[in-house]
């Protein structure tokens, strides 16, 4: 570790997410000492280094793992990278943040969690969004184990990421490799907010029977030449989020659908609980009152919902497990942050940020030598999640969960 209790730190992607989330928190994080960024298009690793201030910059990142004094590497590329990218990490030494997902298939996510336990290195697995990392995440789930709930009944989950774009621009405005080749596994492996939420508030789960597909193919997205001239004109490295940007851009380049655009799980938890999750980004507008797919959890003591102007709500006939009630009968949680409405996928300022959380809670993971929550036990079992949908909706049998968690 670097003197006076700091981690070095690697970047290895300098894409969207990193210049939105990752690089500007770690320039800023007293605790963190950014020492190296890299990037295949060495114009965008010479773009982060001027903005965040990197001391050295690398084309090849196995150049960086070799030579870079780093303890610590976040690997912020498009999926199909990240299992040979994070065992090459492991191998060296160096602790671990993966950005989403772990893995595309459960050989790989085993392979990363062999890995990381034989070095004895740390290892955050995103998201850390709805896990146990926000408070009020822990809190509901136990309220759930303490009964709260009764029974759980049955659940509903739709996550098809932003609403707000209109019609037409319901898939992701860039990024071929990260969304729509076939190793970045599609939108089910871009979207593992919503088993994650499901496992956060309801515990480990059993089994999965899922239909999986592709349902459009063809699509249009922005050239990549675009966000390399908006990191080439970019000088406030707090204000470099592509995504203000992106999204009123002409998409004129075609790309094809090769992974599953399109899944319906039915999970079974291991507590009996069973639901419907349906994860993709082909839908319409909907209208305003009339839900957006959130979280709602059923029991016979009480329901459990997301929305509605709230965090999440609980009515409950158990009133005394309850934090407060309000007047209407139910205990809200409020949302957190200023109110202002931030473009999507920003954060809303004052919510809870979870890349800049994880990125928090790895570092003071490796000062403390301490487990992080979101670690390579919880990333097989969401990733098998995932995977165990795919697999089931080629064999047409249910897929029984081989990996358990205690949540």
């Amino acid at each position: 570790m670097a003197g006076n209790g700091t981690v070095r730190v690697g970047v290895v992607g300098c894409g969207v997410v990193a210049t939105a989330y990752y690089l500007p928190f770690l320039m800023d994080y007293e605790k963190a000492d950014l020492v190296a960024v890299c990037d295949l298009r060495e114009g965008r690793a010479e773009a982060c280094q001027r903005l965040f201030g990197a001391r050295e910059r690398y084309a090849d990142y196995y150049d960086m793992i070799d030579k870079a004094d780093i303890d610590a590497v976040f690997v912020l590329t498009a999926p199909g990278t990240h299992v040979p990218f994070t065992l090459a990490a492991a191998e060296a030494g160096k602790h671990v943040l993966i950005q989403k997902p772990m893995a595309t298939d459960m050989r790989g996510a085993r392979a990363v969690a062999d890995a990381i336990r034989a070095a004895g290195v740390k290892a955050v697995v995103e998201p850390s969004s709805s896990t146990a990392l926000d408070p009020e995440y822990a809190l509901l789930r136990d309220l759930v184990k303490n009964g709260v709930l009764g029974d759980v009944l049955w659940f509903s989950l739709a996550s098809t990421g932003p609403t707000t774009y209109g019609p037409g621009l319901s898939s992701n405005p860039y990024g071929q490799d990260a969304f729509y080749a076939a190793d970045s596994g599609g939108f089910l492996f871009d979207l593992p907010y919503a088993p994650t939420q499901i496992v956060s508030v309801l515990g480990a789960c059993k089994s999965v029977s899922a239909q999986a597909k592709i349902t459009r193919a063809d699509h249009k997205i922005v050239p990549e030449e675009e966000y390399d001239k908006f990191l080439s004109h970019a000088t406030d490295p707090r204000n470099a989020n592509y995504w203000d940007v992106v999204v009123d851009l002409p998409r004129t380049q075609p790309v094809k659908m090769e992974a599953v655009d399109n899944a319906y799980s039915l999970y079974e938890m291991a507590d009996g609980a069973q639901g419907a999750c349906h994860v993709g980004r082909i839908f319409h507008p909907v209208l305003p009152g009339t839900g957006g797919g959130s979280l709602q959890i059923y029991g016979t003591e009480g329901n459990l919902l997301f929305g509605a102007g709230y965090m999440a709500s609980i009515i409950s006939t158990r009133t005394e497990l309850l934090p407060e009630v309000e007047d209407d009968g139910w205990f809200h949680i409020r949302p957190r942050g200023d109110g202002s409405k931030a473009k999507w996928p920003q954060p809303t300022p004052g919510a809870f940020n979870y890349y800049h959380e994880s990125s928090r809670h790895l570092i003071e993971c490796i000062l403390e030598d301490r487990e992080p929550i979101v670690n390579v036990d919880w990333g097989l079992h969401i990733t098998e999640m995932m995977a165990g949908a795919i697999e089931s909706s080629a064999t047409g049998r249910r897929y029984d969960m081989t990996t358990t968690l205690d949540v």
